[in-house]
């Protein structure tokens, strides 16, 4: 038979709940990656062209936004499409997709965590720009053009990350699936550690699996 409103408010009483303690649970992680980030950040002793290049692209396009404005059809093209993509990759199937200048939806057969937090997760402009300079350097030697690859990496990753800052401002429904203090603190994790990862393949001090041992430690003696 069908649930009586008493049971149907009581699941979703702990459904609400659960989430909120995974959340809490979560917390200590985005404080062990947090400091393991800062100790490896502080072990970068030379900047070079590459790194300068990055940083330059990410000023341009902080620059970009502020005085230009905000690129907003692009960003929800490339929300909608890392939705889309992620339901692929996840098995499922993409029965509608809609990218305005302001706003977009995407109708999927399925819905979970990764879905919903894809777009949050996933710098899909980074991840195009390096897959096409990657493609056209299988037919043109492009090393000398490689300050304009980490530049246009810089840009991308910093239209990444404002975005994903600006979009948690708001109540996003994409958040409900787990819940928001857990969907936070994924984004939060998944972006620190994606920035770590751009760092560790330019500067030789930083080691990437050596900063996810040391936050997993971090994360460990918080516990404790």
């Amino acid at each position: 038979g069908r649930a009586g409103p008493a049971w149907s408010s009581l699941t979703f009483m702990l459904l609400k709940s659960f989430r909120r303690c995974s959340g809490s649970l979560f917390l200590p992680g985005c404080v062990g990656y947090s400091l393991a980030f800062y100790e490896h950040l502080i072990q970068v002793r030379k900047v070079g062209e590459p790194e300068i290049a990055l940083l330059l692209g990410i000023t341009a396009y902080l620059a970009y936004h502020v005085l230009v404005g905000a690129p907003t059809r692009a960003y929800v093209f490339g929300h909608e499409l890392t939705h889309a993509t992620a339901t692929w990759v996840s098995g499922g199937q993409v029965k509608g997709f809609k990218a305005g200048a302001k706003k977009g939806s995407v109708l999927v057969d399925r819905l979970t965590a990764f879905i919903a937090l894809a777009p949050y997760l996933i710098p899909v402009y980074a991840i195009l720009w390096t897959l096409i300079f990657a493609a056209v350097g299988f037919f043109v030697d492009l090393r000398p053009w490689t300050h304009w690859f980490f530049f246009g990496l810089g840009a991308a990753l910093a239209f990444h990350l404002v975005f994903t800052v600006e979009a948690l401002k708001q109540k996003q429904s994409d958040m409900e699936v787990v819940g928001p203090i857990l969907s936070v603190g994924m984004i939060y994790w998944a972006n620190v550690t994606l920035v770590l990862g751009v760092m560790s393949l330019m500067v030789t001090e930083v080691h990437f699996w050596a900063y996810l041992t040391d936050g997993a430690q971090h994360t460990a003696d918080l516990y404790r």
